[in-house]
């Protein structure tokens, strides 16, 4: 019997397409027979609340909550000249908004309940800024020296669990990193924006991953013996910043079709 692993990659905005593709994956009967989920970036949160939630509660929660702070008319160009080189630091936006939604929705005792993994991209020590972002980043990309964090959130403390969720959104330069053990943690997709290993190393054989980037391919060379199936949107998804609201719905209804398109081809027996 094949041990099923779901991966929801990042890209902001464009998240509310895995919320349309766990609809399809409930109706088709495969969400029930998911062993563990990881996330990273928007895929974190939406991983966090599949392990808390219904499909159809994700769903308003996507098409009903208000992301009016996402959408103002911040002056990028003002905000770089005034933060300058902090801006790394504070960000362009804050990142309450999507606290408050994690404080209200995240479901602890349902999540342990999962198994469920996110990504965190350490990347210095708090102080450092952008001086110690370019500095992980050349250990991770240039000498292979992997940066990344796959935490199973469902086995941290409480306090904990909704800080590496945002610490996993916090993309750098568009929000405020995260402190943590002394260190700024950024946005998990900095170092891996499809996070199969996690699933992988708890015995997943079989992974579904939703791309929220067309362009981007799993290196299955790296993952011997694994099935995969990547669900991936039929048209282009939009601004990963872009939550206005017919966005949302459009996004929402592309991934439950191309979902459910992709598993009539490509059936999961």
């Amino acid at each position: 019997m094949r041990r099923i692993g779901l991966c929801l990659t990042g890209g902001g905005a464009r998240g509310a397409f895995q919320a349309g593709a766990l609809k399809a994956l409930d109706e088709l009967g495969i969400l029930d027979r998911v062993y563990a989920v990881s996330g990273t970036s928007i895929g974190s949160v939406n991983a966090s609340l599949f392990a808390s939630k219904s499909v159809d509660e994700i769903r308003e929660l996507w098409l009903k909550y208000s992301y009016a702070d996402f959408n103002q008319n911040t002056s990028i160009f003002k905000t770089l000249r005034e933060k300058k080189l902090d801006v790394v630091n504070s960000g362009i936006y804050q990142i309450n908004l999507l606290e408050n939604l994690l404080k209200d929705n995240v479901n602890i005792e349902k999540l342990r309940q999962k198994r469920v993994y996110i990504t965190l991209s350490p990347a210095g020590m708090e102080n450092e800024g952008v001086t110690g972002l370019l500095k992980a980043s050349f250990k991770h990309y240039i000498k292979n020296e992997s940066q990344v964090i796959y935490s199973p959130i469902h086995e941290e403390k409480e306090e904990l669990i909704l800080k590496q969720i945002l610490a996993s959104c916090s993309i750098p330069f568009v929000f405020p990193s995260v402190r943590m053990n002394g260190q700024q943690v950024f946005d998990g997709g900095l170092y891996d924006n499809a996070p199969v290993k996690p699933l992988v190393d708890a015995g997943c054989d079989t992974i579904i991953v939703i791309h929220l980037f067309k362009l981007y391919f799993i290196n299955k060379n790296r993952f011997p013996g694994i099935k995969f199936f990547e669900v991936k949107s039929s048209h282009s998804l939009g601004g990963t910043l872009n939550f206005d609201s017919e966005q949302v719905l459009k996004r929402y209804m592309m991934g439950y079709e191309d979902t459910m398109k992709y598993f009539t081809e490509n059936p999961l027996k």
